[in-house]
């Protein structure tokens, strides 16, 4: 971690702070957690994904059953509302959960209920990213990328470490927004590739 303000070593400006310990409780606490409700999804009948650690599954007889886990947070999505009740009991049993109802925002992901679908949308994370931008005002083009002018490393004059820094931020968050919105995929890609040293021109 970077020196805490106020308390910047003068002779070693630059040197960094090494975690020593964890501010709440044990470096290892968050995997002994995910171990023990594995174990206990695993044997309520559930499934571990093999494409995402984080993702467990229930398939048998009438309904089915998803659960992602995300640090601390829980989503549960089934075909019946009696299998979450009687999981959720289950679960109470081992853990101190608290059920936060109908699914609505989570992780920059705005949930909309329709008649028959689950609409995913990122608007709110979108207009978030645009304001630490500072291009809340900017107006929109259908191509957000120049069509004429190719990107390069050698052109441009570098960014200062402070501005390198918000310019990795932007680009990572514009990564995550892809998710919903894979139309600026492209564009995306091509200010990744200059992450390792950033221009104004990028």
């Amino acid at each position: 971690m970077y020196q805490p303000p106020g308390y910047e070593d003068k002779e070693h400006p630059r040197y960094v702070c090494k975690l020593d310990k964890a501010l709440y409780g044990l470096k290892q606490a968050p995997r002994a957690w995910f171990a023990r409700l594995s174990a206990k999804l695993e044997s309520l009948g559930f499934v571990p994904s093999k494409g995402d650690t984080s993702l467990f599954y229930y398939n048998k007889g009438k309904f089915s059953m998803f659960i992602l886990v995300y640090v601390d947070d829980i989503i549960v999505a089934c075909s019946s509302p009696e299998a979450t009740k009687a999981l959720l009991s289950n679960l109470q049993k081992d853990f101190a959960l608290k059920d936060l109802g109908d699914l609505h925002y989570f992780l920059g992901i705005e949930v909309k209920r329709t008649q028959d679908d689950l609409v995913l949308s990122q608007q709110r994370y979108e207009t978030d990213v645009l304001s630490r931008s500072g291009m809340s005002k900017c107006k929109a083009i259908d191509t957000p990328l120049s069509s004429t002018e190719k990107l390069s490393a050698a052109e441009g004059t570098a960014l200062g470490p402070e501005d390198t820094t918000k310019y990795r931020s932007m680009v990572g968050a514009l990564q995550y927004l892809t998710l919903t919105r894979p139309d600026v995929a492209f564009a995306v890609n091509k200010v990744c590739q200059f992450l390792h040293a950033p221009t104004v021109i990028h």
